[in-house]
């Protein structure tokens, strides 16, 4: 059966409507040649670029998601139409991938209930080369509900010994003791009520180190859990920087990197509840003056990130659009139309002491089969979907 193209083909009618302040048509280019090895499964998922904010240059980084409903099989070989390129597999980092994914849709295997999602992050930063290497994020599930819909409920110990099979799998080794410790006071720092939602190994940098994604509920809380992992900073210093932002937003994540220690740089994602948009969130607005005035975003950046929330659908006049969408469109006879939404997701501020902040911006794409709805006369759908 003939292979099914590739992601590239759905990234085309997105590029057109992305500010080129964020992603000139050159760094664009640079991540087709990302895309153009990735299955086309992947666009059935949300995808994201990762906006430098502080930088002059109108470049992202770019990011992509696999479920078991769609890019698990592909990932692994197991799909009938759409997998990974063969030269993939002959870069070590990617053969641990596909390892990875063989045992993650295997049934049989602990990982097929306890992954939830698989992030695959590429740093763009100029043309790609011949294999672009991911860093891998491993998403766990919250305890309510685990991949599939099924329930999945591990005590510590359970979270634990899934982060170590990933490690292991995805590094090729096994953790030195010193770091599974460290590791595993990190998970059990944490209340009933907190969760570490992803693991993520920076093999495109070669890091060492382990990123956890925790969910904290502030910044006083964010503070005290740095405090009782080992982070070796002020936490008076971090909590005068991060505070004056996490007043701005409703939610905050933190990310750190574990190694044999709890390292110096954290992240802090900062969130608006319910996904809101520019259009219905003024703090989006006024985070973005806020990062502008303290010299972490440009002017430029900021006005094409409050512009970058919309859609594009099949009926716009000059875009490619992918093939597949096409067939599955007309099969739909009208009824649905396939249309790409564009929002912003969330701001991450990363702090290292003595070397002040930096701050990035996630934006998200995701596909969407819309109903038009005939009484409806703003063109605004996308906030509702």
């Amino acid at each position: 059966m003939a292979k099914t193209s590739s992601l590239e083909e759905y990234l085309r009618p997105v590029a057109a409507s992305v500010p080129p302040e964020l992603i000139s048509p050159s760094a664009f280019s640079d991540i087709n040649s990302v895309a153009r090895v990735l299955p086309a499964t992947l666009a059935y998922n949300p995808f994201i670029f990762e906006c430098h904010l502080g930088e002059m240059a109108p470049r992202a980084d770019f990011s992509v998601l696999a479920r078991p409903s769609y890019g698990r099989d592909s990932l692994a070989g197991l799909h009938p139409t759409s997998t990974l390129p063969a030269r993939l597999m002959t870069d070590p980092i990617w053969r641990r991938v596909d390892n990875f994914a063989v045992r993650w849709a295997d049934p049989s295997s602990p990982l097929y209930r306890a992954v939830d999602n698989v992030w695959l992050v590429f740093d763009v930063d100029g043309a790609a080369p011949v294999i672009p290497i991911p860093s891998v994020f491993v998403g766990l599930p919250n305890g309510q509900e685990g991949a599939r819909g099924m329930a999945y409920d591990p005590n510590v110990d359970g979270y634990i010994t899934t982060a170590e099979k990933a490690i292991r799998l995805l590094s090729g080794s096994e953790m030195a003791p010193r770091m599974l410790e460290t590791l595993s006071d990190c998970f059990r720092s944490l209340s009933s009520s907190e969760h570490v939602f992803q693991v993520g190994l920076m093999l495109s940098r070669g890091a060492e180190a382990v990123r956890l994604c925790i969910d904290l509920p502030s910044v006083e809380r964010t503070v005290e859990y740095l405090a009782g992992v080992g982070w070796p900073c002020s936490e008076a210093d971090v909590f005068g920087v991060l505070e004056p932002i996490a007043r701005l937003v409703d939610h905050l994540r933190l990310d750190i990197d574990v190694g044999e220690t709890v390292h110096h740089e954290i992240g802090l994602e900062c969130y608006f509840d319910g996904n809101r948009q520019p259009r219905t969130e003024p703090r989006w607005g006024i985070l973005l003056d806020s990062l502008v005035r303290d010299g972490f975003c440009t002017v430029d950046k900021r006005d094409a990130l409050l512009a970058y929330p919309g859609y594009v659908n099949e009926n716009a006049e000059g875009l490619p659009w992918p093939a597949a969408l096409r067939r599955a469109s007309q099969l739909l006879g009208g009824r649905s139309l396939s249309t790409f939404i564009r929002s912003l997701s969330w701001v991450k501020i990363v702090y290292q002491p003595g070397e002040g902040l930096e701050a990035k911006a996630y934006l998200v794409v995701k596909h969407h089969w819309h109903t038009p709805v005939k009484t409806r006369t703003r063109q605004d759908d996308y906030y509702l979907a």
